[in-house]
C-alpha cells in the first residue's frame, strides 16, 4: 500500500495546490476486523485545522443506496411488503407516472400511454422500473420536458417526493434499466410500509442500532457527534486552471457515516452469516446480478458507459475496448465474467458503488473482504479524485484480497 500512501500524500500536501482536502481507505474483512486504514489531508480549507481524523465522518451520497434497499428488502422478509406486487399499493402517486413515447415521424413530438404493468418493489430495487431523472428524460425529449410533462399533473398537495420526483417512465417496467429516482420512491416506501414514524427511523432501528452504527445519521446537521467531526465538502473553483479548493458546504447533506460506521456496514454484508437479512435468497439479491444476458436491461446497462465510468476508471481518461462484464443487484453493480475490471483492478463477484463526494465502497463475500474511499469533493466523477480512488482499490484488492 505504499504506493497509495505516496499518492495520497502528495495529491493532500501544499495547501494551495493540492489535489484534493483530505482522504481516507479502509479495507475490513467479514470478522469485523480493520485490516488497513490510511488518512491524509485537512479536515478542513481552515487555517491551522487538525490533520485529518481517520475516523472522520462523510457524506455518502449515493453510495448509501444499499441501505435503503437492505431496509425494503426487511420488510419483504416481515411480510410487509412483496417484491413482485405493484409498488402503488403503497405509493399511489406512481400512477401519474406514465410511459413517455417519441413520435416516429416527428422526433421533436411524443405521447404518453400507461405502463404495460405496473412498478413493483424489485423493479424500483434493480432501477428498471422506467423512472430515471430530470437530465435523462430532457436528453431524449429536449430541455424541460419533465418538468412540462408532470406540471399540472402532480397534485399540489402531494408527498413532497411525489412532487420532486415524478417524471414520465423511459421504459415499461422490467424492460430496461435506468439509475435515477427509484431510490427516493423506495425510501417512501419503506416509510409507509413499516408503519414507522419516518424512513429515519425505521433505519435507526433496524440497521444503525443492530450494527452499533453510533456516528451515522440522514439530518447530520441536526447531530453534533456527527456534524463536528465531518471531512469538509469542497469543490473546484469554476474557471482556475489550477484546480483551487473552495467551501461547497451546501452540498453536505443527506446520510453521513463515520469510516468506522461504513466498516461495520460492509463487515456485516461479507459476514457469511448475513446480519440484517434472514433469508439467503434475498440476501443473494444483494450479491447477483439480475439481468438476463439478452435482455433490454443489460444492453441499457452495459451501453451506458457513463453509469460505470467512475467504477472503470473513464472519468479519468481510461479508455476500454468493450463494454465491461457487469450486471446489476439490489445491492449495486456488479462485476461478472473471470477477469479484473481495468484500473480498479475489482475481481469477479465484487459489488460496488460510488457516490456524489466521490466515495466509493466495493466487496466481495468470497474473498471476504470489503474496500472503501472516501474523499468530499463535488461532483462525482473528478479525474484526480477518481484517479486516486481506483489507484486505492486497485492496491487494496491485490494486497488484502483472499481466494
Amino acid at each position: 500500500m505504499d504506493s497509495f500512501k505516496r499518492q495520497l500524500a502528495q495529491a493532500t500536501a501544499d495547501l494551495s495546490t493540492r489535489d484534493l482536502l483530505g482522504a481516507v481507505g479502509l479495507v475490513v474483512d467479514d470478522q469485523g476486523s480493520t485490516l488497513y486504514r490510511h488518512a491524509a489531508g485537512r479536515q478542513s480549507l481552515e487555517a491551522d485545522v487538525p490533520r485529518l481524523d481517520p475516523d472522520s465522518t462523510v457524506s455518502l451520497g449515493s453510495a448509501g443506496k444499499i441501505i435503503t434497499h437492505i431496509a425494503a428488502l426487511q420488510l419483504v422478509e416481515q411480510g410487509l411488503l412483496g417484491l413482485d406486487e405493484p409498488a402503488d399499493k403503497h405509493l399511489p402517486e406512481l400512477k401519474v407516472c406514465k410511459v413517455i413515447v417519441q413520435d416516429k415521424h416527428s422526433p421533436e413530438e411524443y405521447r404518453f400511454r400507461a405502463p404495460t404493468s405496473p412498478i413493483t418493489l424489485r423493479h424500483l430495487l434493480l432501477h428498471a422500473s422506467g423512472l430515471s431523472d430530470h437530465d435523462a428524460v430532457d436528453r431524449r425529449f429536449g430541455a424541460g420536458t419533465a418538468d412540462k410533462v408532470m406540471g399540472g399533473i402532480v397534485a399540489a398537495d402531494a408527498h413532497p417526493i411525489a412532487q420532486r420526483f415524478s417524471i414520465p417512465l423511459l421504459f415499461d417496467p422490467g424492460k430496461g434499466h435506468a439509475y435515477g429516482y427509484s431510490i427516493h420512491w423506495t425510501q417512501l416506501l419503506v416509510a409507509r410500509a413499516s408503519g414507522a414514524a419516518s424512513f429515519v427511523q425505521y433505519i435507526q432501528k433496524h440497521i444503525f442500532d443492530p450494527l452499533g452504527m453510533t456516528s451515522s445519521s440522514y439530518t447530520p446537521r441536526l447531530v453534533d457527534a456527527v456534524w463536528q467531526r465531518r471531512l469538509h465538502m469542497v469543490a473546484r473553483r469554476k474557471g482556475d486552471d489550477n484546480g483551487t479548493l473552495v467551501d461547497a458546504e451546501d452540498a453536505q447533506q443527506g446520510l453521513m457515516c463515520s469510516v468506522s460506521n461504513v466498516g461495520r456496514l460492509l463487515s456485516a454484508l461479507v459476514a457469511s452469516s448475513p446480519m440484517l437479512l434472514r433469508d439467503s435468497a434475498h440476501y443473494d439479491l444483494l450479491w447477483t446480478g439480475q439481468f438476463a444476458e439478452d435482455s433490454p436491461a443489460i444492453r441499457d446497462l452495459r451501453t451506458d458507459a457513463d453509469n460505470y465510468a467512475f467504477v472503470t476508471g473513464r472519468a479519468n481518461g481510461a479508455t476500454l475496448s468493450s463494454p465491461p462484464a457487469v450486471n446489476w443487484s439490489a445491492g449495486g453493480l456488479v462485476v461478472e465474467g473471470t477477469d479484473d475490471l481495468p484500473v480498479s483492478g475489482l475481481p469477479p463477484g465484487t459489488v460496488t458503488w460510488e457516490g456524489m463526494p466521490n466515495v466509493m465502497w466495493a466487496m466481495n463475500r468470497e474473498r471476504r473482504r470489503a474496500v472503501f474511499f472516501a474523499t468530499q469533493l463535488v461532483p462525482v466523477g473528478d479525474p484526480k479524485a477518481n484517479k486516486l480512488a481506483l489507484a486505492f482499490m486497485n492496491d487494496a484488492w491485490r494486497v488484502f484480497s483472499t481466494r
